[in-house]
C-alpha cells in the first residue's frame, strides 16, 4: 500500500510539471486560462504530493491523509464524467479520471487495512496512536 500511495504523490508531482510548464498544457489539448489558474492548482498539487509521500511512512498514523486523497480522487473521477471535462477542458481530463478512479479505490479499500484503522477512525482520525 505504501507504494500505491508513492505512486499517487508521484502523479500529484506530476500536475505540477503539466501545470507549469510553458505550452504543456495547450499541447495536450487543456485552453491555457491566466497564469494563476495555472500556478495555484500546481502548488496545491506539490503540496498534496509532499503529505502523500510523507504519510506513506507510516500509514497507521497518517493513514487518514491518502484515505482523504483516495475519497477526493473518487470524487474528482465522478465530476469529470458527469460534468464532461473532457468535452469541456480537453480529453486529456478523461484519462485523468481514470488513473484517479482506480488510485481512488485503492486507496479507499486498501488504506483502512494497511493502516488496521477502520474508515470512521480514518475519516476522524482517531485510532492511529
Amino acid at each position: 500500500m505504501k507504494t500505491i500511495v508513492r505512486i499517487g504523490a508521484l502523479y500529484n508531482a506530476s500536475a505540477l510539471v503539466v501545470f507549469v510548464t510553458p505550452g504543456l498544457m495547450p499541447a495536450l489539448g487543456v485552453p491555457l486560462p491566466s497564469p494563476f489558474w495555472v500556478w495555484l492548482p500546481g502548488l496545491l498539487s506539490l503540496f498534496y504530493a509532499i503529505v502523500l509521500w510523507l504519510s506513506a511512512a507510516d500509514l497507521r498514523r497518517y493513514g487518514a491523509f491518502p484515505y482523504y486523497s483516495g475519497i477526493i480522487r473518487l470524487g474528482f473521477a465522478a465530476l469529470t464524467f458527469t460534468l464532461d471535462f473532457p468535452g469541456t477542458a480537453g480529453r486529456i481530463t478523461a484519462l485523468l479520471g481514470a488513473i484517479d478512479l482506480v488510485l481512488g479505490l485503492a486507496c479507499v479499500v486498501g488504506i483502512p487495512r494497511a493502516s488496521g484503522r477502520t474508515p470512521l477512525q480514518l475519516l476522524t482520525n482517531r485510532g492511529g496512536d
